[in-house]
């Protein structure tokens, strides 16, 4: 576990907290817990399926939409990483 000072926004302001993190010894442990938290939990039951129709847009809608994240503009953030990761891979290839 590792606590650190993040901005969660509040009644819709940033305010500066303390939180606790989850803290992987490896990206894989990290990525594999990520899975099964988004496929076994309840709360984000949909999102899975929101992306497999609305592609990066739905799945972050559904998350931010669940509360995975307290940021206003988590969705649109989340999109937008995927969306150019995607890009540049399709570059890449």
């Amino acid at each position: 576990m590792a606590e650190v000072q993040t901005t969660e926004y509040i009644d819709g302001k940033p305010q500066k907290v303390m939180a606790k993190f989850r803290a992987y010894s490896s990206y894989e442990e990290s990525f594999k817990d990520y899975a099964r938290l988004i496929g076994n939990n309840d709360r984000y039951r949909n999102v899975v399926a929101q992306a497999q129709t609305g592609g990066a847009e739905g799945f972050a809608r559904g998350l931010q939409k669940a509360g995975y994240a307290t940021d206003p503009e988590y969705a649109s953030k989340l999109a937008r990483v995927i969306n150019t990761t995607v890009r540049v891979q399709r570059a890449m290839a």
